[in-house]
């Protein structure tokens, strides 16, 4: 009979525990947002983690934009407004530093004169492929500077001239630069542009020749302290070794460039003349005007040796350029 009592209180004892439902236990519980009651720390806890994370993302982007003046200062972007600009400009977009192996291999250069109505992009995409060591080009300075920015390596600009490269600079000067090409080599290179335009009548060149300046603008102004040098120069005045009595050019007498004597009296080699037999059956042509056909581009070199050179057509220009390999 004890046994009834016991089965019947643990029967009323389930039946009273699974009354309380999941249910019921979720209506119990009264988050502050909706009780209204004091908050709970987890809320401050999560408040904290989101002014952390802010704090973290401005402090991120604050690090992203210093940087980028860093760099942009290191780059040494060109003004938007070329009025501002100040030369020479040491334009840095790759921080360059290459060492050149030179022992048994020449370096590789291109000189491009621009024209007047070069189209930038095509010019830069003619000599892209070339594994150049350096680039020297001369023109107004807009044409530089679209140049410089589009080709996108690092580059000294100067008045009229500059020069792109792809090892470390050592020092500049108003007329030139110095080129650390490896660590027993060192090169001075400067661009000088004397273009004062070509006459295009062969019947008027020779007086047009008489009325150029012949104070040998730009040659001596240049400071060269390294033993290798090398000058890539415009000019309205062809080389003295051009006008030779036997010259396809009947327009062509004898003629004495001060700017070619500068060069042979400082101790400098014509780089395309010494690659090349006579100006009679290579004259390397890089101007046309008219009926007047001269070289009017050059690459001098002084404690190098000129290895190849052409001048050779380009993709969106008139004019044409140089190459060069050379031994140092």
């Amino acid at each position: 009979m004890r046994k009834i009592p016991l089965l019947l209180f643990l029967t009323l004892a389930l039946a009273s525990c699974a009354v309380y439902t999941v249910g019921m236990g979720r209506a119990n519980i009264n988050p502050p947002a909706i009780s209204g009651q004091p908050e709970t720390r987890i809320r401050v806890i999560n408040e904290m983690k989101e002014a952390e994370a802010q704090a973290e993302e401005e402090r991120l982007l604050k690090e992203a934009e210093a940087e980028r003046i860093r760099l942009e200062s290191e780059v040494n972007e060109y003004p938007e407004d070329l009025t501002e600009l100040t030369l020479p400009h040491n334009y840095r977009p790759k921080r360059s530093a290459a060492a050149l192996e030179t022992e048994m291999n020449p370096l590789k250069l291109v000189f491009v004169p621009l024209a007047q109505d070069a189209d930038i992009d095509k010019v830069i995409s003619s000599i892209r492929s070339l594994d150049l060591d350096f680039a020297f080009v001369t023109g107004e300075t807009g044409q530089l500077v679209e140049f410089s920015r589009k080709a996108g390596y690092d580059t000294v600009l100067f008045e009229g001239g500059m020069i792109l490269y792809k090892t470390e600079v050592k020092d500049i000067d108003p007329h030139s630069a110095t080129f650390i090409i490896n660590d027993s080599k060192s090169i001075d290179i400067a661009v000088v542009n004397n273009f004062e335009g070509i006459a295009d009548d062969k019947n008027t060149y020779a007086e047009f020749l008489a009325g150029l300046d012949e104070s040998r603008s730009g040659l001596e102004e240049v400071s060269i302290t390294e033993e290798i040098s090398l000058f890539a120069l415009s000019s309205s005045k062809p080389a003295t070794s051009d006008w030779i009595p036997f010259t396809y050019y009947d327009y062509r007498t004898s003629y004495e460039s001060d700017e070619s004597a500068f060069f042979s009296e400082n101790g400098y080699t014509d780089a395309y003349r010494a690659t090349h037999y006579t100006a009679e059956t290579d004259p390397g042509i890089t101007r046309v005007s008219g009926d007047i056909y001269e070289r009017l581009d050059f690459i001098y070199l002084k404690n190098a040796i000129p290895v190849e050179s052409a001048a050779f057509s380009v993709a969106g220009m008139s004019n044409k350029a140089i190459y060069l390999e050379m031994l140092i």
